[in-house]
């Protein structure tokens, strides 16, 4: 989706460039890299963000506060992390999670996909909402 501009929350650096690479040849803005919970919040006061990506684990802290913000929001978030969805607090575990290692071809497929529903006002809506809801669960991108 050309002209969406897309948060990117990840400390490992060549990970993120990558990321932010790929969603530029999609036609995304990017906001960011950031790598730490107070660069983000930072970003996400500052600039406008219709996506978001977040790693959970960033260097010695994670990223749950961010997660919240963006809620907060109404701005949709994908988790890229090696973490399982057991480790997310309750209240977030209804958001996509994209499994590390990701292939590019799965990723740049399944952002597609979230891209167009977040223009649509559909992703990142809880269950219950009036619009139709993304597809929410793992995806596995390997």
């Amino acid at each position: 989706m050309t002209g969406a501009r897309v948060l990117v929350v990840e400390d490992e650096s060549l990970l993120a460039e990558t990321l932010c690479d790929l969603m530029q040849d999609a036609g995304c803005e990017m906001v960011g890299p950031a790598a730490t919970v107070a660069a983000a919040l930072r970003l996400i006061d500052q600039a406008p963000i219709d996506v978001a990506i977040l790693d959970i684990r960033l260097l010695s802290e994670m990223s749950f506060r961010v997660a919240y913000a963006l809620r907060r929001r109404g701005i949709p978030l994908v988790f890229l992390t090696s973490y399982q969805r057991r480790n997310l607090p309750h209240d977030l575990s209804d958001a996509v999670l994209v499994e590390k290692p990701f292939s590019v071809p799965c990723w740049s497929r399944s952002c597609s996909g979230w891209l167009r529903a977040s223009a649509k006002g559909w992703f990142g809506r809880r269950r219950g909402e009036a619009s139709p809801p993304a597809r929410r669960g793992r995806r596995s991108c390997r």
